[in-house]
């Protein structure tokens, strides 16, 4: 990796971990170490925020430019991997990295010390926070790895690697549906690959081989958030086993290409997605405004994962 890319990265609150890895501490974490909230995945799926690893195995490799995309797109590699470090070398770099970070939580009188040990005992391995994992030739040895430690690993792709896809069995699997169709995808992704919205509808009809399967559709107003018949045609073939419809932010780097009020608010949130539900004969079953995002499934049952 550039230097000059690394500091960069690192003045945004990332450490990188060997030659294509990171960790971020998200601010959830945070607030939950001080009792001041936590993230929707806890709410939703049972996942102690305080216990999380948010993290990256490709953190400049990516095969879309998304309008609403945090990172700063000039330094995107869209490419696999070559040479990448292990499965051991990272998964362990990855927790040193984090554990390191919260060593400065420690002396905070406002951090509840009970959490402060939890979380340097992370339980939690979110493989989302940069770039796309699948683009990391050995994703099904780590998450194999991650899971042998007793740690669930929680996969989220763009769906441009279908054969990566079909390989690795992480704990629940997203796939991130950008767009209701083919004209909006481009306008929204600007895919490298010319097949891109084909690639992904072939990571879509993947998820119907996996045990926990999730839809993001991550929406901005004026651009992809619309047509939800379109939405609801290619989650029906799809069949995951949850939705969740979730606002962009206008956060990081995309906040030179995003206007704030372009932002959905939680109730233009909910809205469409108690519309899509209704289309879909689903429920909703979840919500957490904080983060605009909600949560559909056809029967509000075994969300929760324990650990």
């Amino acid at each position: 990796m550039d230097e000059l890319v690394k500091k960069d990265l690192e003045k945004q609150g990332y450490r990188v971990v060997g030659d294509h890895s990171a960790i971020k501490v998200c601010s959830w974490s945070k607030k939950s170490l001080r009792d001041e909230g936590f993230c929707y995945k806890e709410k939703f799926y049972g996942l102690k925020s305080h216990r999380c690893v948010q993290s990256s195995v490709s953190v400049l490799n990516c095969h879309h430019q998304c309008v609403f995309c945090w990172r700063s797109l000039e330094h995107t590699q869209p490419m696999e991997i070559n040479k990448g470090d292990t499965p051991e070398e990272i998964l362990k770099g990855l927790i040193e990295a984090h554990k390191l970070y919260l060593m400065g939580f420690r002396g905070n009188d406002a951090v509840d010390k009970k959490k402060f040990e939890e979380a340097l005992d992370p339980k939690h391995v979110a493989l989302s926070l940069s770039g796309d994992a699948t683009l990391y030739p050995q994703l099904p040895e780590l998450v194999e790895l991650i899971k042998k430690k007793g740690m669930t690993a929680f996969l989220v792709t763009n769906g441009q690697n279908p054969e990566m896809l079909k390989k690795v069995n992480a704990t629940q699997t997203y796939v991130t549906l950008p767009a209701p169709n083919k004209e909006v995808y481009l306008k929204t992704c600007k895919p490298f690959f010319k097949d891109g919205w084909e690639r992904l509808i072939r990571s879509l009809e993947v998820l119907s081989s996996k045990d926990r399967s999730t839809v993001r559709l991550s929406v901005l107003k004026g651009l992809n958030l619309c047509d939800v018949e379109g939405y609801a045609s290619i989650i029906k073939k799809c069949n995951p086993m949850f939705v969740e419809v979730k606002a962009v932010m206008a956060v990081g780097y995309a906040s030179y290409r995003v206007e704030y009020s372009d932002m959905a608010r939680h109730e233009e949130i909910k809205e469409f997605s108690l519309k899509l539900g209704e289309i879909l004969g689903w429920r909703l079953v979840a919500e957490k405004t904080e983060s605009r995002v909600c949560l559909l499934m056809k029967e509000d049952k075994d969300r929760k994962l324990c650990y």
